[in-house]
């Protein structure tokens, strides 16, 4: 048996912020290299400190362009995860860095990564072993040992999600 999660309201507003906030960081690349920026003695910013900013500001505009473009898969797929027999697929996970939030694909976790399921403030959580997930590799540094599922999901659906989750979990055990 296969469970699809669909994705809610809130995923879809959050794309939206995403996207504008994607643009703005482009745009601010471009303003930045295509205008003359004034010090606060109104001479003109030196190269080198203009190209550390261009580098700086390019570095993590293309990590958010980077998790816009997986949060698009998502919505492409309109599922925040499938569960089946072989584990969770087609899902992602977001992590905060400097009050920054990057949203990192995870191709699948397998019922063997997972070691606990737990309820934490209205949310369910799979503590998991990051090294059994399967993603890109350099990307694996930035997974946390926790995955927290899309809030949003009702109480019914969250009893769902668990139920079907500790039944593959058992399956997994007993084979």
């Amino acid at each position: 048996m296969e469970f699809k999660a669909k994705l809610n309201l809130k995923f879809y507003v959050i794309s939206l912020l995403l996207l504008g906030v994607v643009i703005f960081g482009w745009y601010s690349v471009y303003f930045l290299n295509a205008n003359e920026i004034l010090m606060e003695d109104n001479s003109p910013m030196d190269k080198q400190t203009k190209l550390l900013f261009t580098i700086f500001i390019s570095i993590v505009v293309a990590s958010w362009t980077l998790s816009f473009f997986t949060v698009l898969k998502q919505i492409f797929t309109g599922f925040a995860f499938i569960m089946d027999a072989d584990g969770i697929h087609s899902t992602a996970t977001a992590i905060n860095v400097l009050a920054f939030l990057f949203v990192i694909p995870i191709q699948k976790i397998p019922y063997s990564a997972i070691q606990k399921v737990s309820e934490e403030q209205g949310q369910l959580t799979l503590h998991i072993d990051k090294t059994k997930l399967e993603m890109i590799p350099i990307l694996r540094i930035f997974a946390r040992k926790q995955y927290h599922f899309f809030s949003g999901f009702t109480v019914e659906e969250q009893e769902e999600i668990k139920s079907e989750l500790n039944r593959y979990i058992t399956q997994d055990e007993n084979s």
